[in-house]
């Protein structure tokens, strides 16, 4: 994993030019993700490049729209940093995706290589014949090992190496222990076999997991996706009714076509003045605040990881989002013909 430290070019010195603590852990993600071809530093180079395009860009706007530097370095700053941080999650979503497909045939593997050895093979040749396109993801990792073998490197030693490119727990520790079978002269067939068998119950009890905890997501994705924007749209509007009738009665103002009682409720006190414009805002940045965070616990409750949900979070604020402007509209078409609504805002 190191030999891309000697990368030479003008992507890989803008790669060597980043904190280490951003570029190293990214290094890894694109390792992991099987992605990135050779030249690691090259393709970090590039991704700091574009935001660095977006960032001077975006300096660039808001200094047109808000004549002010400040601002523009601090979007900048934020746009490269924030896209630094964005990509890293992006590949690491990626690299969990290629873990999985990895743990999802490994068994097979294992299976494949026991038979071979029980049919006479040497570790060496029955991990060679267990190469097989159908493995994907696994495959690939399958392939460099035996590249390594064949150059003269120790079969144990080149199986342990497989695991600098995959974070899959499971993937490793399934290495480590062949790799001690083979050291110490057990009968390998046997460990791969029980290795795919216990496999097999893991994956099935990670799936009982995930149809239990299927119904907590769902109760969150609708509280908080579809029921919260719900109410805010409609407590919204209402505030708006209530900001329109107090605006009325501080000023003084005949209401003649108000309903009858609806004076006297409000001729004992004052409202304060709180503007529509601000109510939606507010209520806007709450919805986005609470939908990104359902789709951030949804990823939690599935896989664990919180990250694995930033891939619904779009999906989810567009939703939240959608569902408040619509109950705005249709609440104010609703009460569009009532004398109480005749001045508030619809939107």
């Amino acid at each position: 994993m190191k030999k891309y430290a000697n990368d030479k070019g003008v992507l890989a010195s803008i790669a060597h030019a980043l904190p280490k603590r951003i570029t190293i852990p990214m290094k890894e993600e694109f390792i992991y993700a099987q992605m990135g071809g050779e030249n690691l530093d090259n393709s970090v180079g590039a991704v700091a490049i574009l935001l660095i395009v977006g960032a001077v860009l975006s300096g660039i706007l808001v200094i047109h729209f808000l004549h002010s530097p400040l601002y523009a370095i601090g979007a900048a700053v934020g746009i490269f940093f924030g896209g630094l941080i964005l990509v890293r999650s992006m590949i690491s979503m990626f690299a969990d995706s290629v873990s999985a497909k990895i743990e999802k045939v490994l068994p097979d593997m294992l299976l494949l290589m026991a038979a071979n050895l029980r049919a006479g093979m040497i570790p060496e040749n029955s991990f060679v014949a267990s190469m097989k396109p159908e493995f994907g993801k696994l495959n690939y990792l399958l392939n460099k090992a035996a590249i390594e073998t064949q150059a003269g490197k120790n079969f144990s030693e080149a199986l342990l190496e497989m695991n600098e490119m995959t974070n899959s727990e499971f993937f490793k520790d399934s290495v480590r222990i062949i790799s001690e079978g083979i050291r110490s002269g057990a009968e390998l067939h046997l460990i791969l076999e029980n290795l795919a068998s216990n496999l097999l119950q893991n994956e099935s009890i990670r799936n009982d997991m995930k149809a239990q905890v299927k119904s907590y997501s769902l109760f969150i994705f609708i509280a908080a996706t579809l029921a919260a924007p719900l109410l805010y749209g409609v407590s919204s509007f209402l505030i708006g009714i209530l900001d329109e009738v107090g605006a009325s009665t501080n000023g003084g103002t005949a209401i003649t076509n108000l309903p009858s009682g609806t004076l006297g409720l409000f001729s004992g006190f004052s409202l304060p003045h709180i503007s529509v414009t601000l109510v939606i805002a507010v209520a806007t940045i709450n919805v986005i605040i609470t939908t990104a965070s359902s789709a951030l616990l949804g990823g939690i409750l599935n896989t664990g990881k919180a990250k694995n949900g930033l891939k619904n979070v779009p999906v989810y604020v567009l939703i939240g989002i959608g569902i408040f402007f619509v109950v705005r509209i249709g609440v104010s078409t609703l009460f569009a013909s009532s004398s109480l609504t005749s001045g508030s805002s619809g939107f």
